[in-house]
């Protein structure tokens, strides 16, 4: 481990927001609008992690469907995108500590990146919503990066280089750990998020450090520097 981390890369929906709400209603607007079954709460839960697009494609084909058909997929995520803009907001609430804990790291001097696999508009209107904008120090969307977690890509374009040497990501599904596996960089779990109903402090290889809520990720950072 390095003697500091410069570079805290930090997941948004799971990690420091529980967005389910917003992102149910979204996918109930796309599933009226293409005349597809109501998909449950839980099950939009178990499906988030690696895009927008992805998610539709879970929750909305049929069984004997290994994705939707392109032209009622690009119909859903229209569907989807409108709806979505008015309910990320308010279907979003703050995860436990994660303002204090943000603040925290700042005044350590450390650069906050939120890493997200979110597209860019609804990001900024959560943080916005949600009051994060200003205690972070950059966003990266997929638009940005050109390319979505796990891509290790990914981290060298929300860093701004190549050198990992100091780069930790935070996060609380499988697809963050593949993405620090993939850098070559240290991975704190966050419980309780979006890890496709298992447990992220079950995953292999392990995490470098396992938290129940962002509320302790200062101290798990400065145990791990320690």
């Amino acid at each position: 481990m390095p003697e500091r981390f410069n570079d805290i890369l930090i997941d948004l929906d799971g990690t420091l927001v529980d967005s389910i709400e917003g992102l149910h209603a979204a996918c109930l607007a796309a599933a009226e609008t293409i005349g597809r079954p109501r998909p449950d709460l839980e099950f939009v839960r178990r499906s988030i992690g690696r895009g927008s697009d992805r998610l539709l494609h879970l929750v909305l084909r049929r069984d004997a469907e290994a994705m939707l058909d392109p032209d009622l997929h690009r119909q859903a995520r229209t569907a989807f995108d409108r709806h979505y803009a008015s309910a990320c907001g308010g279907g979003s609430h703050l995860r436990e500590g994660v303002a204090e804990s943000l603040m925290t790291l700042r005044a350590e001097g450390r650069r906050l990146v939120v890493a997200t696999n979110k597209p860019r508009r609804p990001a900024e209107l959560v943080l916005r919503h949600l009051g994060l904008d200003d205690l972070i120090d950059e966003l990266c969307c997929p638009e940005d990066a050109g390319c979505l977690k796990p891509d290790p890509d990914f981290v060298s374009a929300a860093v701004g280089s190549t050198d990992r040497s100091s780069v930790l990501l935070v996060g609380d599904s499988g697809v963050d750990g593949d993405t620090a596996d993939a850098a070559s960089i240290p991975f704190i779990a966050v419980r309780g998020g979006y890890n496709e109903g298992r447990d992220i402090a079950t995953r292999i290889p392990s995490p470098a450090a396992v938290i129940e809520t962002p509320a302790t990720l200062p101290a798990a950072i400065g145990q791990l520097e320690a």
